[in-house]
């Protein structure tokens, strides 16, 4: 029987020109990137290249690239810098969102830090666009 797997948001393969590329740091050069032994050095190196190439893909600055390690640290990291360094008082979310973005945007509001706003859906999972009213 063959298998399909649906669960790609959660966890996917490694593309193999992505596995062939991280050989060296996950066998080899393993080192710290934020110590100062030669180890870490070169781990820090391929980091800020990796930075650096992204940056330029994305046409921007490489100060505005974070690596980070996955979908829960990534969009808590978001959520903080909209609310902490960008302002952000009122946070509109559904219930349907991820529980890792939900107790987030919740203890922001706990905290008095953003109101929320947890929009309805219709019976067919469609934001209730009369609720945001």
């Amino acid at each position: 029987m063959r298998r399909i797997y649906f669960d790609n948001a959660a966890t996917t393969s490694l593309d193999p020109d992505v596995l062939e590329a991280m050989m060296p740091y996950l066998t080899e050069k393993f080192g710290n990137p934020s110590s100062i032994y030669s180890y870490g050095r070169e781990t820090k190196m391929a980091i800020e290249t990796a930075r650096k190439t992204v940056a330029r893909i994305l046409n921007c600055n490489p100060g505005e690239i974070f690596f980070t390690s996955g979908g829960t640290e990534s969009s808590n990291t978001a959520i903080n810098a909209a609310v902490r360094d960008l302002g952000c008082k009122h946070i509109i979310t559904s219930p349907i969102e991820h529980h890792a973005t939900l107790h987030t945007v919740e203890q922001m509001e706990h905290c008095g830090l953003a109101k929320l706003s947890i929009l309805r859906l219709t019976k067919d999972g469609h934001l209730d666009n009369a609720d945001a009213c």
